[in-house]
């Protein structure tokens, strides 16, 4: 009677075997995997599109929005002696620096705006130090 006891204690029942143990971690892998993969495949539209359309314009006075880790317009043609602002909506901080020193602001918060005038004709590309994908193009027109 003591060897039957000492029997039925060894043997444990499925859900308390290590075989349980390993299929649930496996199965719960393959659960967030899934869940990853289809949470992620694109179903929402992009806050930052690919392209955006070039503007040209020959007013005096222009305002760059910075927002959604973007700059609208991100490439802007205007006459020698513009002012361009760029006005500063995101959440999170950046700047504009262009590529070769020509000009560079300071971090700015949303609700700040910055501001150049350009005197002098040619093709900035400029971008923020913060977030290598935020580009730009100023074009300076005679």
């Amino acid at each position: 009677m003591a060897k039957k006891r000492k029997a039925a204690r060894r043997k444990k029942s499925f859900l308390a075997s290590r075989t349980f143990l390993v299929a649930s971690v496996v199965v719960l892998g393959v659960i967030i995997a899934a869940a990853s993969f289809f949470a992620f495949t694109g179903d929402e539209k992009p806050k930052r599109p690919v392209r955006t359309k070039p503007v040209v314009t020959t007013e005096m006075q222009v305002d760059v929005i910075v927002d959604n880790l973007d700059y609208t317009p991100r490439d802007l043609t205007v006459p020698k002696g513009a002012t361009v602002t760029w006005k500063f909506q995101d959440d999170l901080p950046h700047n504009v620096t262009e590529d070769r020193g020509a000009f560079e602001s300071d971090t700015l918060q949303k609700g700040d705006e910055w501001s150049r005038v350009f005197d002098t004709p040619g093709t900035f590309y400029y971008y923020c130090t913060l977030h290598h994908i935020m580009l730009g193009t100023l074009v300076v027109a005679e």
